[in-house]
């Protein structure tokens, strides 16, 4: 029964074949569910924009709509012709759209072949206008359809409206208007939606300078650089636009070939523009790394506590650093740091744990990692040589190894006291032979190699301080 009523309408369209005529696709699947303007979600928006748009449009004028995405979760097929080719009351259309709840996937490439088949062969001249949140989710191709739209020798224009969708993806669909002849569009509000689909709807075309909003990504990984300088220039190579530290870029350009050259701080990049007689553009630029060389020089074993020096080639920049970190850590995750400015090489003191570690150039501006090492820290060496015995209250010498840290010590203790408690210490810094002056009490006494940075003990040794007479 619904197939012949399909082909009566269909039929009653045949007188107004000669006529031009339009179908719209209208997204329905449930990503329009998501926030655009404050607390309203893309269908309540597009719903208002497309009501107003059915109710003042030419009712002599004929058209369909097709929807996709609105009847069933995950069912590709779910594409509906909602109104047959024809001429129609606007409110009634508004209607249509109102009751469309969007839950489903994103077939835009079958839905564009349905809509298609919705236009009469006599027909003088149509136009498919697609409007989408999103891209193909179901494995069509809609490059491949809009070749065979070109090649069927009709006046057959296919536009894309992209709504609400991320900066620079609509561009995916921009095989579509490239091959027919048509416009690609990107809308953000209701009132873009609105100029969008006055302008493709038009009998003539709309001559419209255009909005160019240009912010740069990294090429390599798509991430928002911030703030560029710009400068386009148009075909002949003069310069039309300039802009400093601006994100985005907003210009307003007459459609035509540009170049766009931009500079983020550690990055540059070019590429061609077209800008195209549309609403708004809004165009990611994609920017290389000026990544400066830099290197490290260190051995792959290094014992824990001590004091390190590495070699280094690198920019040299301000706030430029040397630092140690465990492997993989985020930047500022540091167990110790020195400028580069400090010389090379620098002198890097060294974590009392032991393990695997790495050693970077972290360039300050911006903040990066531009060379690593890895290295190990093991397990600190250290001996004490006490003399046979220390006259009581007198000065004695103790001769000693160790990783010699700046704050490291040697340090008298009584036997079997905490390993922070002492009689009296010195600096491993002022050498070996090291100077202790002894108690005045007779007895055997303990004399320990502490590691300042951790206060651990890592040699100990007897000493017997002798009797006085």
């Amino acid at each position: 029964m619904r197939n012949a009523i399909f082909t009566a309408a269909l039929c009653a369209a045949t007188p107004l074949a000669a006529d031009p005529v339009t179908v719209i696709v209208f997204d329905a699947s449930g990503s329009m569910w998501n926030r655009l303007e404050g607390d309203l979600s893309r269908i309540e928006v597009a719903r208002d924009v497309m009501g107003n748009y059915f109710v003042d449009r030419d009712p002599d004028a004929p058209y369909a709509i097709v929807a996709y995405g609105h009847n069933r979760r995950g069912d590709c097929g779910d594409i509906e012709v909602v109104t047959p080719m024809g001429r129609h009351i606007g409110a009634g259309q508004a209607n249509r759209i109102v009751g469309l709840i969007p839950q489903g996937m994103t077939p835009l490439t079958d839905a564009l072949r349905v809509a298609r088949d919705q236009i009469p062969d006599t027909a003088e001249a149509a136009d498919i206008v697609l409007i989408t949140d999103g891209l193909e989710t179901c494995g069509g191709d809609p490059c491949a359809l809009a070749t065979q739209f070109a090649s069927e020798g009709i006046a057959l224009r296919a536009h894309v409206v992209g709504f609400g969708m991320a900066p620079g993806e609509v561009g995916a669909l921009s095989c579509l208007p490239e091959r027919t002849g048509g416009l690609l569009l990107e809308a953000a509000t209701g009132a873009e939606l609105a100029a969008a689909l006055a302008q493709v709807t038009s009998a003539e075309p709309v001559a419209v300078t255009v909005v160019m909003s240009l912010h740069a990504v990294s090429a390599e990984t798509g991430a928002p650089l911030g703030a560029a300088d710009w400068q386009i220039a148009d075909e002949t190579g003069a310069v039309v636009a300039e802009g400093e530290k601006s994100d985005p870029f907003d210009i307003v350009l007459p459609p035509g070939e540009y170049s766009v050259a931009a500079t983020a701080p550690g990055y540059t990049g070019k590429m061609a523009l077209t800008v195209r007689p549309d609403i708004v553009q809004r165009v990611a630029v994609p920017l290389t790394e000026d990544r400066p060389e830099a290197s490290l020089e260190a051995p792959e074993t290094a014992p824990a506590g001590g004091a390190l020096e590495i070699g280094w080639s690198g920019p040299d920049a301000e706030g430029d650093r040397i630092t140690l970190v465990s492997p993989g850590a985020a930047a500022g995750e540091t167990f110790a740091v020195t400028l580069t400015r400090n010389g090379n090489p620098v002198t890097l003191r060294l974590p009392d744990e032991t393990g695997p570690y790495e050693l970077r150039y972290e360039q300050n501006r911006p903040q990066r990692i531009l060379a690593t090492r890895p290295i190990t820290l093991t397990a600190t060496e250290a001996s004490i040589s006490p003399p046979d015995t220390a006259p009581p209250g007198e000065r004695f010498e103790v001769a000693w190894t160790g990783p010699a840290g700046p704050k490291d010590e040697i340090v008298l203790a009584e036997t079997g006291s905490p390993d922070d408690a002492r009689i009296r210490a010195t600096l491993t810094r002022w050498g070996s032979p090291a100077k202790l002056k002894a108690p005045d009490a007779a007895g055997t006494y303990e004399l320990r190699y502490r590691v300042g940075a951790s206060g651990r003990i890592i040699a100990r040794a007897p000493v017997t301080v002798g009797a006085t007479e």
